[in-house]
């Protein structure tokens, strides 16, 4: 069993914003321990002494670390994180903006045939989220408790800015978004696919249909319209079905058994 100490997440998380390991490693010595010397920042850290001139150097150019003199040599300081964080969207903000009007004009046409293969959670929530962020009309969605708490907050804002929602919830959530519909059939759909579903579609233009089994992610988005529209009206459909089973759930049952079995076995009509 591998086992990841906080001090390996966070220069992980570092690396993804531009830090290279070395960066990373000599920042969060500094963080936990300040004022030090390079010679000090190498020997918390890790980093050979050899490198780690060049690593506070590069350090300095990002202004997350200056120096200031201490009694015998020079020593160094952090920049404290909620500033490096505020320092570093702004930067990236204004690096956007200027991307973005660059390339406004550049774009002559987008062919929406094509589909876009997500393979690791990371990339599903990412493109989940912006897909609830942008929407302006409309958003369903059929969606698990592992996901619902990764975006739980670009749902909320979304109903804030009154887009409608309708969404398919499997098992209880305590996430308040009108419409949800709460999926009573949790574990018999989870024993027979041995996988969770994930779909939205946005504003009736773009979807994203994912299956996720363990750690394994394969998603497909688009905005293809054959696409979107087979993704639209399966949802649509389940949540008809929620609708009919909560208003005949005692004949439903006696019908097809107390967890939907001979409804759910579309070989065999019992």
């Amino acid at each position: 069993m591998v086992v990841i100490n906080a001090m390996e997440i966070a220069v992980d998380k570092l690396k993804k914003v531009g830090f290279s390991e070395y960066e990373a490693k000599a920042y969060i010595a500094l963080l936990e321990e300040n004022p030090l010397t390079a010679y000090e920042i190498a020997k918390n850290s890790g980093i050979p002494t050899s490198k780690i001139y060049e690593v506070i150097k590069k350090l300095e150019k990002k202004r997350t670390v200056q120096s200031i003199h201490g009694e015998r040599s020079k020593m160094f300081i952090p920049q404290p994180p909620d500033e490096f964080i505020r320092n570093f969207r702004v930067e990236i903000d204004g690096k956007l903006h200027a991307v973005r009007n660059e390339l406004k004009d550049v774009r002559t046409g987008m062919d929406t045939s094509y589909t876009w293969h997500i393979k690791d959670q990371e990339g599903l929530i990412l493109k989940a989220r912006r897909m609830l962020d942008t929407a302006g009309e409309n958003i369903l969605l059929a969606i698990w408790p592992d996901e619902i708490k990764l975006l739980d907050r670009s749902l909320e804002e979304a109903a804030a800015r009154n887009v409608k929602i309708a969404m398919l919830h499997y098992g209880p959530t305590t996430l308040r978004i009108k419409q949800t519909y709460i999926h009573p059939v949790k574990e018999t759909l989870f024993a027979e696919k041995g996988a969770r579903g994930f779909v939205l579609v946005a504003d009736s233009k773009e979807a994203l249909n994912a299956r996720i089994t363990g750690r394994q992610t394969e998603a497909i988005w688009s905005k293809n319209g054959g696409f979107v529209v087979l993704t639209e009206n399966y949802i649509r459909h389940e949540i008809y079905q929620m609708k009919t089973m909560k208003r005949f759930e005692p004949l439903l049952r006696k019908e097809f058994g107390e967890r939907y079995e001979r409804l759910l076995d579309i070989y065999n009509d019992e």
